[in-house]
């Protein structure tokens, strides 16, 4: 039986919202988890498909299908992707920078604003978020998901940097967190079809009554129904040309770095690129 990867963060909520209110009936084990617990689980084929890094397809390329008009997109800024430094960004040079260890995506994406949009080459250190506090060894801490939506910033930290909105400004375009991965094997065609309808309708449940879920779920993030609905509403949850382009923009400069070894063609099943 295939399963199912559960994002944990808000962020996945809209489109899970009918399976995880059992709105929407689904005959398949639901996998929880973070972005880079789900990715590890889905390239070793422990979970069939996932909303997943979309680093992650382009890291493993060949091996993943992506589900159609599916995603996790910001269209400018994104509330949850944050940059907290003490000194302004272009400052950074040869500063230490903390990436959590939460998100490749981000920490490519991070990357890519430093280092190639504005020629910034700070050393580098991981930590685990909400275990780990890297204030004092760090000049600048990425933080990302609910954590960051949440968190008051830190008076020592008083430049604070959405990653969505400086993508934005550079490119114009949109930024694709995630995507519905599946670890593609051609037997299981048929029941991909049912899955991959079932989250359609799920999707459409959930984002057809935003307000009302912002309302009964706020609680259980640690978010007031306002903020949750504002965060919500910042996102596409499409897959279309838009998105792509995006998508594409983001794999060419994660290429550029040698995050990647190229842009991969996006594989699409139940539609077309």
């Amino acid at each position: 039986m295939l399963k199912l990867g559960h994002i944990i963060y808000s962020n996945c909520f809209p489109v899970h919202a009918g399976i995880v209110t059992q709105a929407v009936p689904f005959p398949y084990p639901v996998v929880p988890g973070i972005p880079t617990e789900l990715n590890r689980a889905l390239v070793e084929g422990k979970i069939d498909v996932s909303p997943s890094s979309s680093i992650e397809y382009a890291t493993n390329p060949g091996k993943y299908r992506i589900l159609s008009g599916l995603s996790i997109t910001s269209r400018n800024k994104v509330m949850s992707i944050l940059l907290e430094s003490r000194v302004p960004i272009i400052e950074l040079n040869n500063k230490v920078v903390a990436l959590t260890t939460a998100s490749a995506t981000s920490v490519v994406l991070l990357r890519v604003i430093l280092e190639l949009f504005n020629g910034i080459n700070p050393v580098f250190m991981l930590y685990e978020q909400g275990v780990e506090e890297p204030y004092e060894q760090a000049d600048a801490v990425l933080t990302i998901g609910d954590l960051a939506l949440k968190r008051s910033l830190q008076p020592r930290f008083p430049h604070a940097y959405d990653l969505g909105e400086l993508w934005h400004e550079q490119t114009g375009l949109p930024f694709v967190f995630a995507l519905w991965q599946v670890n593609y094997r051609k037997n299981t065609d048929p029941e991909l079809h049912r899955l991959h309808a079932i989250l359609l309708e799920s999707k459409r449940y959930g984002l057809a009554r935003l307000r009302e879920l912002a309302d009964s779920h706020a609680a259980s993030f640690g978010i007031t129904a306002d903020l949750l609905l504002q965060y919500w509403n910042r996102f596409s949850y499409d897959f279309g040309p838009e998105e792509q382009r995006g998508l594409l923009a983001y794999y060419g400069y994660a290429a550029e770095l040698g995050a990647i070894d190229a842009v991969p063609d996006l594989r699409l099943f139940g539609g077309t690129p």
